[in-house]
């Protein structure tokens, strides 16, 4: 019986897509989601050209679509899959054993890059279990994400030398005026202030949950994987809630020097990330996120959580809290929660846990876009709140908003 025998019962998986078991050695196996993106063999190279490693590697390539996919898509799909077929059987790669496998016509209610992530991770899974490795390591990328030269070095180090069950990866999106127009990476960078933004924002309040969550920017042991129930097969955000719902369960270590290099191309294949952002940044012509006022009244609300285990909330608990909290969370609704921590908390550990398990990440994004439409707090542009932040963390001198907002993220 394999480690994962459990969780192949437990949850719904494809049959398995090979029959040969990988090799003894093999550490690490990396899962690339792919649909008519010819990019796939740019980020295979890359791949390739990384520095080796000692240990065995091995990538799946999942070339996937719907069964509302276009004809077309299909086609492109299919000429993909054969070229992939044909480096496998020719050996072309050096640093690593290709394995193509394909799925086509998923129903439409599973189809999307949630479901061919799941599927390409499981397969990992399936991997590592038939040569007894839980500790294998499962890594995420997407097809048109490059990475650094030193990609493996950097993976097997943190992999040998840090005890945690997951890891995620510093990035920087590729920004190449020779394949990418300039309105196009201009968008790309606000998107990046942004995502740095936010991160920053929360840590600034020592939210233990403020991690990225980019599909091609982590790493998974299979043991761990199988822990967490493994990827949810959604349309899009399924980085979002697999990591998050890892940093709630599992010591998740942060690569903090940029590994991969994702693209900041248009897309319309996922509802929200990079893609879509970039897309609606260009037909607007400006970019408004989060007001960095409702990040002061979560540090507020955050700071008092530990106090709240004793606090008479009665006389001063929700009183102490800011106002916009308790309205949105709703008096009753919180007392509850309150109640409940309190009851089932035998320290002031456990008592913090319950409620962050409350107040997550969910919560937060919740909480925060209740406020898109905001009079009182509105909306600020995307360089303002890039340089809000940075004032906050005591950089005044502002030369360049990018390059500094990335190492203050990079470095926090």
């Amino acid at each position: 019986m394999s480690f994962a025998d459990h969780y192949f019962v437990r949850y719904k998986a494809l049959p398995p897509f090979f029959e040969d078991n990988p090799a003894q050695a093999v550490d690490i196996i990396v899962i690339i989601p792919c649909i008519d993106d010819e990019f796939i063999f740019q980020t295979l190279k890359s791949l390739d050209d990384a520095n080796p490693v000692s240990a065995k590697i091995e990538v799946i390539v999942h070339v996937n679509s719907g069964e509302q996919t276009p004809h077309e898509i299909v086609e492109r799909n299919k000429k993909i899959l054969n070229e992939l077929h044909h480096k496998a059987k020719e050996v072309f790669y050096k640093n690593f054993s290709l394995l193509p496998i394909s799925t086509e016509g998923t129903v439409r209610k599973k189809a999307g890059v949630g479901f061919a992530r799941k599927v390409a991770m499981d397969e990992a899974v399936r991997r590592f279990a038939s040569v007894d490795k839980p500790e294998g390591l499962i890594v995420s990328l997407d097809a048109d994400s490059l990475v650094a030269k030193d990609y493996f070095q950097v993976i097997t180090e943190a992999m040998n030398h840090i005890r945690a069950n997951c890891l995620t990866f510093q990035f920087r999106h590729h920004y190449d005026t020779s394949v990418y127009p300039e309105n196009v990476i201009n968008a790309c960078r606000m998107y990046e202030i942004y995502l740095r933004y936010y991160r920053l924002a929360l840590k600034m309040f020592g939210f233990p949950f403020a991690i990225h969550t980019i599909g091609s920017c982590f790493a998974v042991r299979a043991e761990a994987y199988i822990k967490l129930g493994g990827m949810p097969p959604r349309q899009g955000g399924e980085d979002f809630y697999f990591l998050q719902k890892a940093v709630k369960m599992l010591p998740v270590y942060e690569v903090r020097k940029p590994i991969v290099f994702p693209s900041p191309r248009i897309s319309d294949r996922v509802p929200f990330g990079t893609g879509p952002s970039v897309r609606a940044i260009i037909e607007k012509g400006s970019y408004k996120v989060y007001n960095y006022n409702l990040f002061g009244f979560l540090n507020d609300f955050y700071r008092m959580i530990p106090s709240m285990e004793h606090v008479d909330v009665s006389v001063t608990g929700h009183k102490a809290i800011p106002q916009v909290i308790i309205d949105f969370i709703g008096i009753d609704r919180f007392e509850a929660i309150l109640a409940e921590c309190r009851n089932y908390s035998s320290s002031t550990g456990a008592f913090v846990k319950r409620m962050l398990d409350h107040f997550d990440s969910f919560f937060i994004v919740k909480f925060l876009n209740t406020f898109n439409q905001s009079e009182v707090y509105p909306p600020m542009d995307v360089w303002e709140a890039g340089k809000t932040i940075l004032h906050q963390y005591g950089i005044r001198e502002i030369n360049d908003l990018y390059e500094q907002i990335m190492l203050q993220d990079i470095n926090t």
